[in-house]
């Protein structure tokens, strides 16, 4: 797992595919955010507290994976002279893009542990303190505040950018960071990921455990809990089934150098793009209420033949009755 390829032309090719990926995953993960906004504008009955925090994370997703869309259409279409891309230096494309992914992945990781620890409190301790004025306003502090204080600040200190060893976060399709200081890569995004993952799933697991030992419905908890929120309960499944890749990369980097397992760079850049996609899967397709919503939209025609169907059903079942009488 170790060894580490030198072909120029399958490094090349593993690139290419990467970036392919990259801009499918990014392109599913940009069209998932506009459908989570839009059924949060469009459907009153779900706009409670904690679908509102899931609008917030997914403003970072999208941001994520609009970066990366750019990283990646850059390697496969802006270089002319028909090199690797990791082998020209720093664009200001390049700068540009690595700044604003790094500034989302950190804030999407930051609003993660918010809902997690929104649901904690409302179901472990059944209070409503996390919808507070002041928290909200803390809460915005917090995620985007902090993540933005640290990626100005690996600007100012010139390590945004593009570097083959450690560009784990994106299989040298897209920018990240130019050194290989490991100080560097956890402060920049893989500490708060590595936290992340510890802790929504240990709380959230937990959770879930409460909520199935108790035999008790969600909203017996808070009122303006929907039974269909108990998915927030496995928001930590996305965040680990579409990032975990680029976290084992990083591990193998850390550990013996190897920066072209290729599996693991496919996965990465499918993944690292796909949250706000997988949320809009978790969120909207699975949601029982967004699901309809979204099928009368998509399929008026259907709907309105089964309400026809329906009215002309129970006029049937009166006259019937009324002959009867």
């Amino acid at each position: 797992m170790c060894n580490n390829s030198s072909s120029y032309d399958a490094d090349k090719r593993i690139q290419y595919a990467s970036a392919v990926c990259t801009i499918v995953s990014s392109l599913l993960s940009i069209c998932g955010a506009f459908i989570i906004f839009w059924s949060y504008w469009q459907i009153s009955s779900i706009r409670n507290f904690p679908r509102k925090l899931l609008t917030c994370l997914t403003v970072a997703d999208f941001m994520i994976a609009s970066g990366n869309l750019v990283g990646a259409t850059e390697l496969l279409f802006g270089y002319t002279n028909g090199t690797v891309g990791v082998s020209k230096p720093d664009t200001g494309v390049c700068k540009a893009q690595s700044f604003i992914t790094t500034f989302a992945a950190m804030a999407s990781f930051f609003w993660t542990l918010v809902i997690t620890a929104h649901m904690m409190v409302a179901i472990q301790f059944q209070s409503n303190r996390t919808r507070s004025a002041v928290l909200n306003v803390l809460y915005h502090v917090l995620c985007w505040g902090t993540p933005g204080i640290i990626t100005v600040i690996a600007d100012a200190s010139n390590v945004l950018g593009r570097n083959k060893k450690t560009s784990t976060a994106g299989a040298v399709t897209w920018c990240w960071i130019n050194t290989n200081d490991t100080k560097w890569m956890l402060i920049t995004g893989k500490g708060w990921e590595i936290l992340c993952y510890i802790l929504s799933l240990s709380i959230l697991v937990l959770l879930k455990l409460k909520l199935y030992l108790s035999r008790r419905r969600l909203k017996e908890f808070q009122q303006d809990f929907r039974d269909e929120d108990t998915h927030f309960l496995y928001i930590w499944l996305v965040l680990w089934l579409f990032r975990v890749w680029g976290t084992i990369r990083f591990i193998l980097i850390l550990i013996c150098g190897d920066t072209n397992n290729k599996p693991l760079i496919i996965l990465q850049s499918i993944g690292d793009s796909a949250q706000a996609f997988g949320n809009c899967v978790l969120f909207c397709f699975l949601d029982k209420d967004v699901a309809k919503y979204i099928k009368k939209k998509c399929l008026p025609c259907k709907f309105s033949g089964e309400e026809d169907r329906l009215i002309a059903s129970t006029t049937v079942s009166a006259n019937s009755e009324i002959e009867t009488f």
